[in-house]
């Protein structure tokens, strides 16, 4: 149901031909039910990808015709399958991150530029991106009211889903409850209206042949089918449309990937190797067909996860359950209105180019920003490849001029980057001397390729006169595979005599630091009462958040960062802190931020795993299907207000004892939950103010005497 739309609105928004309409779709049926059989990834959900509608209205421009496009995919899926089979998933670290950033939100600003004026019911003639921008406001004069208000209702829909705190609500994706409402809008128009309309002596129409998505089966399977064309072959043109898909292709289904590792519940690793390969022959195979290239998409993968999703079995039925749809269901397809598929993808165009995305490169550091700006704007003024290397050539510049380093020199070490591994007593030293940016990754991981299992090394970067973004990311991402999956220890030494321009731990370390800002009024409230109850208050942002994934929400929710941290006792076996963290619910670009404010208790004894949260009418449903809730047959009242969940239901049983189900039916608010002995408590997915954070500290406390009642006397009867 999410697939679906997605699938046709990323086709009509490419401009292909009448007979190409399809393409979306069969990309999505592959997807689903060759690609599951051979790539690595578990939860992923294979299809097309709004990222490529740029590149294919510009080869359609270039090339001519849809059968040489679809050549260029074929070729495109080779070099991804080559790619993978020799190993090549490394070379993916050689483009920086904020170039990757940049191109992407690139794409964002061209998918929304080109899709907000059919999305009002407007026509505009071939223009380049720059230009479909600033005729922004000529179309907003001159929409379809009509149009308009489906496509307007559409994004509030979208925009407005994140921030619903009903659970089915939020359980069923915005794109469906987008389509419940805009299907019975347009008919309703067209009831109204009989579909004309006069406003301010202007007549506008619906047409439903224009308007609707004209979709049809043809009678014989075989002309869904369109085979490319390879004559352009031996043209220029035709290879940097190549280069173009391959680039965008393999760098997605990279980042989507790594991405869906961080939010898979049973946190399994994808072979990035495998799965470009796998992407690539399922592109081959769509290409050939007709179809459009196969990439692991993350807003899809996202749902996916959110939805309980464990095997790649999720993934063939998803391709199933297209194909099934496509074939019995086409009458209802030509139902949906073109505006709102319009308003799906330019809020999928904005979520990879939204304010965020350059707020947050800026708290990476202001060069950064400017990387990530510089590549959007000359991805924009030329094209994608060409946006890439200006971007790869603007960082080399940013980090020339940093480094404080002779130019002749400066390029000696990105040419010839210094690593000295050596084995001292009980560890691996590895020295880096010089430059260690994004040109040295390469090298660096072949170095540390010759480190054993279940060893200790330290990373020493006292002598590197710069350590970009993309060096620490990598190191402290490999330190970090090391020890959870090789059983290993990493140190990283040296960066203390570094200067920065951001808190954050990957910042460019050579530039002077930046002066602290001013507290906010809320934060200097925290502060004064932190400091009238004698308790530590740091306001400054911590990247360092590793410590908070025990704790089974943040299981599929990665951390971005935690601030305003308040630190307390209880007792002297009870300690606590209050922290503001910000976390994502999905990834990239289908994440949705949320600022919350969380109460962790950390108790020395042992207190069972569990999940506790007031019972609605959508979670009893739940329960009933798959019978996770622990049960009180003595206490219906407290089976019926609540839903606990936990991994050994008798030892939970035991510790909540009639005392803590009475307290708790008393104090009904917070969401809790306990994991390696640390509970959270919280109740909003918002920050708290000093009043409500005042009495989340107060019921922590009654809640700590609680627990250690049941510690200590235990229910006799679980």
């Amino acid at each position: 149901m999410v697939a679906l739309p997605l699938s046709i609105g990323v086709a009509l928004a490419m401009n292909l031909p009448p007979e190409a309409l399809m393409a979306g779709i069969l990309a999505a049926i592959v997807g689903g039910i060759f690609t599951t059989l051979i790539r690595s990834g578990h939860v992923s959900i294979n299809g097309p990808s709004p990222a490529l509608i740029g590149i294919v209205v510009a080869g359609m421009s270039t090339l001519g015709s849809w059968e040489f496009v679809l050549a260029a995919f074929v070729c495109a899926g080779a070099m991804q399958l080559l790619f993978g089979l020799f190993k090549l998933g490394g070379l993916a670290d050689f483009i920086p991150s904020s170039v990757v950033q940049g191109m992407m939100a690139a794409i964002g600003v061209i998918i929304l530029a080109g899709q907000i004026h059919p999305g009002l019911g407007v026509e505009i003639g071939k223009m380049n991106d720059f230009d479909k921008l600033l005729a922004i406001p000529n179309s907003l004069a001159n929409m379809n009211p009509l149009i308009a208000i489906i496509f307007f209702n559409s994004l509030i829909i979208l925009a407005v889903h994140p921030y619903v705190n009903n659970k089915f609500i939020k359980y069923v994706p915005a794109p469906i409850w987008l389509l419940l409402f805009a299907i019975p809008l347009y008919i309703l128009f067209q009831y109204l209206t009989g579909g004309e309309v006069t406003i301010l002596g202007k007549v506008h129409n619906l047409v439903e042949g224009k308007d609707l998505i004209n979709f049809s089966l043809p009678e014989k399977i075989t002309d869904l089918f369109v085979t490319p064309n390879f004559q352009k072959m031996n043209t220029l043109a035709f290879w940097l449309v190549v280069l173009s898909v391959f680039l965008v292709s393999t760098i997605e289904t990279l980042g989507s990937a790594k991405a869906i590792d961080k939010i898979d519940p049973l946190k399994r690793k994808t072979d990035l190797n495998r799965d470009v390969a796998a992407m690539g022959i399922s592109t081959i195979l769509s290409g050939a067909i007709g179809g459009l290239p196969v990439i692991a998409v993350i807003a899809r993968s996202s749902v996916n996860i959110n939805h309980g999703a464990k095997t790649r079995l999720s993934n063939m039925i998803h391709g199933i359950l297209i194909l099934l749809f496509v074939f019995l269901l086409s009458d209802f397809i030509k139902m949906v209105p073109k505006s709102a598929l319009m308003a799906i993808l330019v809020f999928t165009g904005y979520k990879l180019a939204s304010p965020k995305v350059f707020k947050d490169a800026t708290l990476k550091g202001y060069e950064q920003f400017l990387i990530l700006s510089v590549t959007l704007i000359a991805t924009l003024l030329t094209d994608l490849n060409k946006g890439i290397l200006i971007g790869i050539i603007f960082t080399v510049v940013i980090h020339l001029v940093r480094s404080h380093l002779p130019a002749k020199l400066f390029f000696k070490y990105l040419a010839v980057p210094f690593f000295n591994l050596a084995k001292i007593e009980d560890h691996f030293h590895l020295k880096i001397k010089g430059v260690a940016n994004f040109s040295s990754i390469l090298k660096l991981r072949s170095v540390l390729k010759t480190v054993p299992d279940g060893d200790r090394i330290i990373f020493d970067f006292s002598h590197t006169r710069l350590v970009d973004f993309s060096m620490l990311e990598f190191v402290n991402n490999w330190g970090i595979e090391y020890e959870n999956e090789r059983n290993g220890k990493f140190e990283i030494l040296g960066l203390d005599e570094h200067l920065t321009t951001s808190e954050h731990p990957y910042s460019i370390h050579t530039l002077p630091q930046a002066m602290s800002k001013p507290l906010s009024k809320r934060q200097k409230e925290l502060k004064e009462y932190s400091f009238g109850h004698q308790w530590d208050f740091d306001p400054k942002i911590d990247w360092n958040c590793e410590y908070l994934k025990t704790n089974t929400f943040f299981k599929t929710r990665p951390i971005e960062y935690i601030k305003n941290r308040i630190i307390g006792q209880y007792t002297d076996e009870v300690s606590w802190e209050l922290i503001d963290i910000t976390f994502d619910e999905g990834a990239l670009m289908a994440a949705e931020v949320h600022n919350t404010s969380m109460l962790r208790i950390c108790f020395s004894q042992d207190v069972p795993d569990f999940e506790l949260d007031k019972e609605r009418l959508f979670e009893r449903l739940l329960d009933f299907a798959i019978k996770e809730d622990v049960t009180f047959e003595t206490d219906n009242d407290f089976g019926n207000k609540f839903s606990i969940k936990g991994p050994d239901k008798k030892s939970i049983k035991r510790f909540f004892t009639k005392e803590l189900r009475a307290f708790l039916k008393e104090n009904d608010k917070y969401h809790i939950e306990s994991s390696e002995n640390t509970v959270l408590v919280f109740r909003y997915f918002r920050l708290m103010s000093t009043t409500e954070i005042e009495e989340l500290i107060s019921f922590g406390e009654k809640l700590r005497c609680e627990f250690q009642n049941c510690l200590v006397s235990p229910s006799p009867n679980p």
